[in-house]
């Protein structure tokens, strides 16, 4: 995708520096994307990007004694996503053109159609982690923006070629967005045929959780709803980075909620416990992999277990068969079908 962001850094840091014992470790790190630091007297930034073809991504971490102001400047009227983690405070873009400024939260997240122009970065002093994708406005077609009523007037923007920004409502950035997050800029790949599909699905995944956060917080759902709906967000992303090598206990941490509690309402919403919820989708995951072709030992490696033999065990325990056998007659299936 065309770079549309230009994050002029050098305005206030130089040249960028080559990092250092004490550089400034990123709060979520991108793998294969590309990384400047910059430091002066005032404090320290790491830039991360990455260019795909259905969006680009932006992550900045600042250490900052003092205030500043970065100036930024549009090439390409986008649809963007801020996401400000980890801080306390507020940073603003500011609209050149229009004299408006929008303004993103700690722990919070928004949608801002950026038009062609000049803008302003102003980050207070402190330690910020700001998050930034843009993508093809595009994307939304055929209708399918419909269920996304908080983002419908940008869309209109974006497809009218309107010539004034304009921002979404703002909704929360808590555990799961960040675990989305980390999932999405941990395993970018260049060069890989299948990773604009990839990038393109997780951003859907996004823009679905920003839809419930706004669902969730401005139609006031039940906490426990909530909550229950998170535990089992949280088991989805953990199965697919982890397998089934994490603890349930490790949820309710993220989410600082009681494990008995999490349990509880999650049956109630989800008719499963924890547990078996877990299983169920490390079974999935499982028979997705080896769907693929993959050994049973790499299926076992692939889905977190410590031996061949304890993934066979859970795999016979759960589908009455064994992994190669579950193989050879869904391929026997398949090709009768």
């Amino acid at each position: 995708m065309k770079k549309a962001l230009q994050i002029n850094l050098t305005a206030v840091f130089d040249a960028a520096c080559r990092p250092s014992v004490s550089a400034l470790e990123p709060l979520i790190a991108m793998s294969n994307g590309d990384i400047r630091y910059y430091r002066n007297q005032v404090g320290q930034v790491c830039l991360q990007q990455f260019d795909g073809l259905m969006g680009y991504i932006n992550l900045l971490d600042f250490e900052l004694s003092k205030g500043i102001v970065v100036p930024l400047r549009v090439e390409q009227a986008d649809i963007h996503i801020f996401y400000l983690l980890g801080a306390h405070g507020a940073v603003q873009i500011k609209d050149l053109q229009q004299d408006l400024s929008y303004s993103v939260s700690s722990s919070r997240g928004c949608y801002i159609y950026l038009t062609t122009g000049d803008y302003e970065l102003h980050v207070p002093a402190g330690r910020y982690t700001i998050v930034n994708f843009y993508f093809r406005g595009s994307i939304f077609r055929n209708g399918n923006e419909r269920p996304f009523r908080f983002l419908h007037h940008l869309v209109d923007a974006y497809r009218s070629r309107d010539t004034k920004s304009c921002c979404s409502i703002d909704f929360r950035a808590g555990p799961i967005t960040i675990a989305r997050i980390r999932h999405l800029v941990s395993n970018l790949k260049k060069g890989d045929l299948g990773n604009d599909h990839f990038i393109y699905e997780q951003l859907n995944q996004l823009i679905k959780l920003s839809n419930t956060k706004v669902h969730q917080e401005y139609e006031q759902l039940s906490e426990s709803v909530i909550c229950a709906q998170h535990a089992h967000d949280l088991i989805v992303i953990f199965v697919t980075d982890h397998g089934q090598d994490f603890k349930l206990s490790d949820v309710a941490d993220q989410l600082q909620k009681n494990p008995g509690y999490l349990n509880e309402v999650h049956k109630k919403s989800f008719g499963q416990s924890l547990v078996e919820f877990k299983m169920k989708q490390v079974e999935a995951l499982a028979i997705r992999k080896l769907l693929t072709g993959l050994s049973s030992k790499e299926t076992a490696f692939e889905c977190g277990f410590n031996s061949e033999s304890a993934f066979c065990k859970f795999f016979k325990r759960r589908t009455g068969m064994t992994p190669t056998d579950y193989k050879d007659i869904s391929i026997h299936y398949l090709s009768h079908s």
